[in-house]
C-alpha cells in the first residue's frame, strides 16, 4: 500500500485508521515470507492475516462504505481523503494483500510437499485411500450435509462458513437447477492412509465434491464451486439497563448482516458467480476470486495442529515458573514485596494460584474481579464458583459486550450466577475493559487486601500467546483504590482515587497532563522523554499533545504494534517522535508508559490503548509501578524492544513501514532474548540501555 498520496490534501495531521490497520496486517503477512521463521510458523502468519481480514470486513468496512455512499461523501476526512477515495484505497490494499496471501500460500504448499506433507490432488488416490474416503463420507460428512435448493434457505446463509454452490442437470430432462451445501466447520482437513513416508491430506470440500452423486442421486452435477461470505457484524447495542438482553438482541441481528465480502473459487463460472453477486448485492469491488483454498485461517490452523513436526515449528519454550508464587505462601510473598509478571515468558499460574488459594482459604472473605475474555473451561471461573459455593462474597463484572465472545461470556456468567456469584454483565453506557482482581482477607483481626492488576485478559490460553504484564501487590493505597473502584462499579458512585487512574473519568486528562509535564520539563531545560508501548494510537487529542511535546524538544519513542494514526518525523511537528512496531512469534499486547519527569522517572501499566474508544467509552485502568525493582524491569523491557533489529519495523512519515536493519550490529530479537534470558533482562544483567536519543540529559531550552 502506497501511503505517499495520503498527505496531498491539506497536509493532514493524522493518517487513516483503516489504512494504518491494513499496514499492520501487511507486516504480519511479511512474516509469512520471512525465511528466518520455520515453515509451519510462516503458514500460521498467513492464517492470522486471513483472520484479521475477516474481522476487518466484519467490523470496520461497512463504516467506510456507508460514509462513501452518504450525503457528505466528498467532505474531506481528517486523514486528508474523502470517503470514496478512502474506500478505493482500502479496496486496492485488500486486493494486494489477498493476492499476496495466495502467492505465499503456494510457496508454503510447495515446501510442505517437499517436506513429505501432500494435499490432494497432488497425489493419486490408492484403493486404501478410496476406502477411507467412503468411511469419512458415510460416517462423518453425510449425516451433517443437508443440500438446499438455491435461494430457499430458511435462515440467512451463515457467514465465514464454506458453502458449495452446485449446478445440477436432472437426468429426467427437466430444467437445470441449483443447490447449496453448507460444509461442517468442525473438520477442515482429513488424513488419508500414508503413501510410504508421505502424509496425505484432503480438504473437506474435495471430499464433498467426490460424493455429489450420492447427495444428488437424480441429477448430474455439472459444476460445484466453493464460496463464503463475510457479513457486517458491527451493530450498536440498543440502550437498555439490562445489558445481557440487549446483547442477545444484537446477536440475532448479526445473523442477517449485509454481505461485505464474497469470496469464490477461481474455478467458479461467471454464471454462478453472477448469481451470488446478485443475490447478496455485492459489486465487483467486494468480491474476490480465490486462486487457492478458501479460508486459509481454519485450513492452516488445522494443518498446524495435525503436523507434529518440531523442525517445522518454533522451538518449544517453557514459561518461567515462580515457585514462591505458586504455593500456599502466595499471600505472604505478595505482602513482602510487589511481583511483576510478564507473560508468556512468566507462567500464568501465579494468577490462577491466587484465585485458587483465595477460594480455599477460610480467612478470605471476598473476591472481586472484572472479566472481559476467558477460556471456555477457565480455571479462574471455576475457582470463583468454588469460592461462592464456600460462602465467600464473590463479585464479577463479566463484560457481555466483548466482541465475538458475547455468547461465551453470557454462558459462563449464568453458570457463575447458579453457583452464587454476584455477576454484573456490564454497565449500561460503557464497556468494562479493565483487568483487576481484589482479594480481601482477615489476618489477626485486621483486614488485608491483595491485588492483581494487568494489561491483558484473565485467559490462560492467550496468556501463552500474547505478551502482557501484570502486577501482584499489597500496596495499601492501590488496594484501597481498588476497593473504591469496585464500589463505584456496583453502586454507580463517583470514583475517587490516589493512585489508580480510571477511564472514562480521568485517564485521558491524566495522560494529557503527563505529556504536558514532559513538555514543560523540556521548555525549562530539565530531563524529559516519553516511551509509550501499546497496541494502537489514534486519539486526536493525545496525538496533538505528543506533537506539542515534540515541538518543545521532548524525545518520544512509541512502540505500537498495530494502528498508529500519528505521523512521525515531520519537521516542525513530529521530528522528535519515532514509531516502532514489533511483529514476532508472540502478539505484543502489553501497554507500558515511561515518563522521564525531570529525572524522577515514572512508569505506568494500563489496560487501555490511546484510542477514543478506550479513553472515552470504556472502563479502563492505568496504574503506577511503585516498586523500584519492578519499575526497572519494565524499563529494561522497553529498552530491549527499542534495540530490536530483527522483528522491528520503523514507521515513515508517509505511513509506510520499513524493517529496521541491523546495519552491522549484533542481531537482537527482543522476544527470543526474553525467552532465553528473562531474568537477565528484567534485572538489567542483559546489556540493554536506553537509545541515545532518550539517555537522561537536559533538553535545549526553547
Amino acid at each position: 500500500m502506497d501511503g505517499t498520496d495520503e498527505r496531498k490534501h491539506a497536509h493532514p495531521r493524522v493518517l487513516s485508521r483503516e489504512l494504518s490497520w491494513l499496514q499492520f496486517n501487511h507486516r504480519v503477512q511479511a512474516e509469512a515470507d520471512n525465511p528466518l521463521n520455520p515453515l509451519l510458523e510462516r503458514a500460521k502468519f498467513l492464517a492470522i492475516v486471513t483472520s484479521n481480514l475477516d474481522e476487518f470486513f466484519q467490523v470496520r468496512y461497512h463504516r467506510v462504505l456507508e460514509a462513501a455512499q452518504g450525503e457528505k461523501a466528498h467532505s474531506q476526512l481528517a486523514c486528508g481523503l474523502n470517503a470514496p477515495e478512502l474506500l478505493a484505497r482500502i479496496n486496492k490494499a485488500v486486493l494486494r494483500q489477498q493476492n499476496l496471501q495466495y502467492l505465499y500460500y503456494e510457496g508454503v504448499h510447495s515446501e510442505l510437499y517437499h517436506a513429505g506433507v501432500q494435499m490432494y490432488p497432488s497425489f493419486m488416490l490408492t484403493e486404501a485411500m478410496q476406502k477411507r474416503l467412503r468411511e469419512i463420507f458415510l460416517h462423518d460428512l453425510q449425516p451433517r450435509l443437508k443440500p438446499l435448493p438455491w435461494g430457499e434457505e430458511i435462515t440467512p446463509l451463515a457467514q465465514k462458513r464454506l458453502h458449495i454452490l452446485v449446478r445440477l442437470r436432472p437426468r429426467s430432462g427437466a430444467d437445470v437447477r441449483y443447490a447449496t451445501i453448507a460444509l461442517p466447520s468442525a473438520q477442515r482437513v482429513y488424513e488419508l492412509p500414508a503413501a510410504g513416508q508421505v502424509r496425505c491430506l484432503i480438504r473437506v470440500e474435495d471430499v464433498a465434491r467426490m460424493f455429489l452423486p450420492q447427495l444428488f442421486p437424480g441429477d448430474l452435477a455439472e459444476e460445484a464451486s466453493v464460496f463464503r461470505i463475510l457479513r457486517n457484524q458491527d451493530f450498536p447495542l440498543d440502550d437498555a439497563e439490562d445489558v445481557s438482553t440487549a446483547v442477545k438482541e444484537m446477536l440475532l441481528k448479526r445473523r442477517g448482516g449485509d454481505v461485505m465480502r464474497l469470496e469464490a473459487e477461481e474455478r467458479m463460472s461467471a454464471e454462478l458467480l453472477g448469481m451470488l453477486m446478485q443475490y447478496f448485492q455485492v459489486p465487483a469491488a467486494r468480491r474476490y476470486r480465490v486462486t487457492g483454498p478458501l479460508d486459509l485461517n481454519k485450513l492452516i490452523m488445522a494443518l498446524y495442529a495435525m503436523l507434529d513436526r518440531a523442525e517445522l515449528k518454533y522451538p518449544r519454550a517453557e514459561a518461567v515458573s515462580l515457585p514462591e508464587l505458586n504455593g500456599e505462601g502466595i499471600f505472604q510473598r505478595i505482602a513482602e514485596r510487589d511481583a511483576l509478571l510478564y507473560h508468556p515468558y512468566h507462567s500464568f499460574e501465579p494468577v490462577v494460584n491466587l484465585v485458587n488459594r483465595a477460594a480455599a482459604d477460610p480467612d478470605v472473605s471476598s473476591i472481586k474481579t472484572t472479566l472481559y475474555r476467558v477460556g471456555s473451561n477457565s480455571p479462574i471461573v471455576r475457582a470463583l464458583m468454588r469460592a461462592a459455593e464456600a460462602g465467600k462474597q464473590v463479585t464479577v463484572l463479566f463484560e457481555a459486550r466483548a466482541r465475538f465472545d458475547e455468547e461465551n461470556n453470557l454462558t459462563q456468567g449464568r453458570r457463575m450466577r447458579r453457583a452464587g456469584v454476584k455477576v454484573l454483565f456490564g454497565l449500561p453506557l460503557y464497556k468494562t475493559h479493565s483487568k483487576i482482581l481484589l482479594v480481601t482477607r482477615l489476618e489477626q483481626g485486621q483486614i488485608r487486601r491483595y491485588l492483581h492488576l494487568g494489561t491483558g485478559n484473565y485467559h490462560e490460553g492467550t496468556a501463552r500467546l500474547y505478551t502482557d504484564m501484570g502486577l501482584l501487590t499489597a500496596h495499601e493505597p492501590l488496594c484501597e483504590d481498588a476497593a473504591r473502584f469496585f464500589f463505584s462499579l456496583e453502586e454507580g458512585e463517583p470514583f475517587q482515587a490516589s493512585a489508580l487512574v480510571k477511564a472514562p473519568e480521568g485517564l485521558k486528562s491524566s495522560l494529557l497532563s503527563l505529556i504536558g509535564r514532559e513538555r514543560e520539563h523540556a521548555l525549562y531545560g530539565r530531563p524529559c522523554g516519553i516511551v509509550a508501548k501499546m497496541n494502537s494510537l489514534s486519539d486526536p487529542q493525545v496525538i496533538e499533545a505528543l506533537y506539542a511535546a515534540s515541538c518543545a524538544g521532548v524525545k518520544i519513542e512509541l512502540i505500537i504494534r498495530g494502528v498508529c494514526t500519528l505521523i512521525p518525523g515531520l519537521h516542525g511537528m513530529s521530528e522528535n517522535i519515532r514509531v516502532t512496531s514489533l511483529v514476532g512469534r508472540h502478539l505484543e499486547h502489553a501497554r507500558a508508559f515511561r515518563f522521564e519527569n525531570g529525572g524522577k522517572a515514572e512508569v505506568y501499566l494500563s489496560s487501555a490503548d490511546w484510542m477514543p474508544r478506550n479513553l472515552n467509552r470504556r472502563v479502563e485502568l492505568m496504574f503506577p509501578i511503585l516498586d523500584p525493582q519492578a519499575r526497572r524491569a519494565v524499563e529494561n523491557v522497553l529498552w530491549l524492544q527499542l534495540a530490536d533489529n530483527r522483528k522491528a519495523w520503523r514507521m515513515r512519515s508517509d505511513g509506510d513501514y520499513v524493517r529496521i536493519d541491523a546495519d552491522g550490529q549484533a542481531p537482537i530479537n527482543a522476544q527470543e532474548t526474553l525467552l532465553c534470558s528473562l531474568d537477565a533482562v528484567l534485572t538489567g544483567q542483559w546489556p540493554a540501555r536506553p537509545p541515545e536519543n532518550l539517555a537522561p540529559r537536559k533538553a535545549e531550552t526553547i
